[in-house]
């Protein structure tokens, strides 16, 4: 994707957030579009908009948030998909 087009499409359509998993060195490094994607996310990083993982809240204690950064946390960090306090 090296279309400033295509882009501004994909930022457009996303009304409550965008996920893009992977390596962001992986876009910025391409042969065709690394200035266009290095200029996304540098201003994503600038606006402390990425994360180093997936960030969640617990619905019953909204102050509890945790970043998982492996699958394998999930399920000690969060079980059943919540927190692990008392609910």
């Amino acid at each position: 994707m090296n279309s400033p087009e295509r882009l501004n499409v994909l930022i457009s359509r996303a009304r409550d957030g965008l996920i893009l998993s992977g390596n962001s060195q992986t876009f910025v490094n391409a042969r065709n579009g690394k200035e266009l994607w290095g200029s996304f996310f540098q201003l994503v990083k600038q606006g402390n908009y990425m994360y180093e993982g997936f960030p969640i809240k617990c619905e019953r204690h909204p102050d509890r948030t945790v970043l998982l950064k492996s699958a394998s946390e999930f399920d000690t960090l969060c079980p059943d998909g919540g927190c692990d306090e008392i609910w």
